[in-house]
């Protein structure tokens, strides 16, 4: 395993359209494990499905199938706090930027959005019917958290608990993916189709869109196949809305300029896969942070010169990411089965240094 790692990683450095720093000095960290918790599931048949990183990175809360709702700390004794149980799939999790109310998303035929407040412990604060939604964003103040549905995304003020617009969704079939920008102006999604679009948050009028939806796979297709339907998993937003970018089914990650439409970064990778859930957003600096094309760790993206580099590169593949606000953490679920029982973990990293990127 630790060949393959090592071989995947110098064909990472070979790529041109990527990079990789040949001037870094070897053997110096870029992220540090800060924590794993293992046996994360409260059960052999406990799936984790959605996972949360407060922006400190001091917790990390996990939802799973059957309902239930975990909040662990990454310091000191790993003995978790157990939120309600609604046996309603948990499927996204949120943090505010404060790191002191927890959204989560339940999603059984009318699904709930929950809020949960730490005071002195973690209480549930506020709940709101939901119809068939997918995922969670606080926008940068925690004032606002917009919630993805398949046919459009809803925007809920958060001391009110009240729904304050609906934004349609744009697309020609149902919606994948979505952010927010941090300023919560504007707004991303993600179709089906193959398509991305930009818009306002507040007044829902397009901004820009950009198409996916051509295969980036090397080779000709067999005869008779027909081409393979390509759409966004993840999308993120810069913080002030002017950058957008998407890693496809594919795993080919690309970057645009919003205003001007201009692709600055694309690759894709011949042997990616779909990538994991939540493992993309950008950094204050402009730098993105995205998933490795075989889901087995996170690189760091410098979009202006077109480079990257490898922060994880982790003996297990991760199922789910969480990222913290301003991309100095994250956190990832791995999977294992021992003895027939299957068990979750959960890695928590935090970056340590900014190394110097290769240039073209």
């Amino acid at each position: 395993m630790v060949l393959v790692r090592t071989l995947f990683a110098l064909a990472v450095c070979g790529m041109a359209a990527v990079g990789c720093s040949h001037d870094a000095p070897s053997g110096l960290p870029v992220a540090t494990r800060i924590a794993t918790l293992d046996d994360v599931n409260s059960s052999a048949r406990g799936y984790v499905e959605s996972l949360a990183l407060a922006p400190d990175a001091g917790l990390v809360a996990t939802g799973e199938r059957g309902g239930q709702i975990r909040v662990w700390a990454t310091a000191g004794e790993p003995t978790p706090v157990s939120l309600g149980n609604y046996q309603q799939a948990v499927i996204d999790l949120a943090f505010s930027p404060g790191g002191r109310v927890l959204a989560s998303l339940g999603r059984h035929v009318e699904g709930a959005l929950r809020l949960w407040r730490f005071d002195d412990r973690w209480v549930e604060a506020a709940s709101l019917p939901m119809g068939r939604c997918l995922a969670l964003r606080f926008d940068g103040s925690g004032a606002r958290l917009a919630v993805l549905c398949e046919s459009e995304v809803l925007i809920v003020d958060v001391a009110s608990v009240q729904e304050v617009s609906r934004v349609p969704n744009p697309h020609r079939e149902v919606l994948t993916a979505f952010d927010l920008s941090a300023d919560g102006r504007r707004l991303v999604t993600a179709g089906h189709d193959g398509e991305v679009t930009v818009r306002d948050a507040v007044t829902a009028t397009p901004v820009r869109s950009f198409s996916v939806k051509q295969s980036r796979r090397p080779g000709p297709l067999p005869r008779g196949l027909e081409p393979p339907e390509v759409w966004a998993v993840v999308v993120a937003l810069s913080g002030d809305g002017t950058r957008a970018a998407a890693v496809t089914i594919e795993g080919t990650v690309y970057v645009w300029d919003v205003a001007t439409g201009k692709k600055l970064f694309d690759h894709a990778d011949g042997e990616a896969g779909g990538p994991p859930l939540g493992s993309l957003r950008f950094g204050r600096d402009g730098e993105l942070i995205a998933p490795l094309g075989d889901r087995f760790g996170m690189r760091r993206i410098d979009v202006s010169s077109k480079a990257s580099q490898i922060v994880v590169s982790a003996p297990k593949a991760y199922g789910t990411v969480a990222i913290s606000d301003d991309a100095t953490a994250f956190a990832a679920v791995t999977s294992s089965v021992n003895g027939g029982r299957l068990s979750y973990a959960v890695e928590v990293w935090r970056m340590t240094a900014a190394m110097k990127l290769a240039r073209d």
